[in-house]
């Protein structure tokens, strides 16, 4: 935790700097990686239900160190990166998602960390995709009238062009002990598939570990690993 809080004082952060941008405030996968670039120690679950008629559930858990935290939401305290991790935050966002509500939120301290967990429920999938993705980069959704299959493509990179080219280097061990856990469960069997940023097939996905079963898949990887992929890739899973 000190060397996490050391790297980031030595690196100039002032005003939101780092050249990083926020999704517009949204806590969303999308923006939640660009909290975890802002904040730096965080790790993220996220568990996803989704019923046959396409509605569902959304549980969410993240974990920010406490001296980092209070570090953070000092006021006045123009070096430490703006967090919108309260309530009134996540209510917020979720009024601006069409078809999302919040259903439960709680936040607590444990150990060295403080730990928050929302749960929400949306009626669509095309608001499940806008609450991950709000920008629709990294989530999208795709019906197929041919066969009435469904689509979810994501992806977990993070887009290096959002991050300072002088603070790059030092980001992997920063991250070296946060990790995201990212589980979505299906009405029906599903199927997945992965490919490049040219749109060619891949064995894998290139980090972290996916494991598929006959209705659910669950990616595991360390935010290390995420940061330092390198290129675009997608896992897109129909059923």
């Amino acid at each position: 935790m000190k060397k996490c809080l050391g790297l980031l004082r030595n690196s100039g952060y002032r005003n939101g700097g780092f050249g990083f941008t926020r999704a517009g405030g949204c806590l969303a996968l999308a923006s939640v990686f660009a909290l975890t670039l802002l904040t730096a120690c965080l790790g993220l679950k996220t568990e996803i239900d989704i019923k046959r008629n396409g509605s569902g559930t959304i549980n969410m858990e993240y974990r920010i160190a406490n001296e980092f935290f209070s570090m953070s939401t000092r006021s006045g305290n123009e070096n430490s990166p703006p967090l919108s991790i309260g309530k009134k935050d996540f209510e917020q966002t979720f009024d601006r998602i069409k078809g999302m509500k919040m259903t439960s939120y709680s936040e607590k301290e444990d150990g060295d960390n403080r730990l928050f967990a929302i749960k929400a429920k949306f009626d669509n999938l095309e608001a499940l995709a806008a609450f991950l993705d709000s920008q629709g980069r990294l989530a999208v959704v795709e019906r197929q009238s041919q066969n009435g299959k469904n689509l979810f493509s994501i992806s977990f990179d993070m887009d290096s062009k959002d991050v300072d080219p002088d603070l790059a280097p030092i980001l992997p061990m920063i991250f070296e002990d946060y990790y995201m856990d990212f589980k979505i469960k299906f009405p029906s069997n599903c199927e997945v598939s992965y490919m490049n940023a040219e749109g060619e097939p891949l064995p894998d996905l290139p980090y972290g570990e996916t494991t598929v079963s006959a209705k659910s898949v669950d990616f595991y990887s360390s935010m290390s690993d995420l940061f330092t992929a390198g290129s675009t890739s997608m896992m897109t899973i129909s059923w």
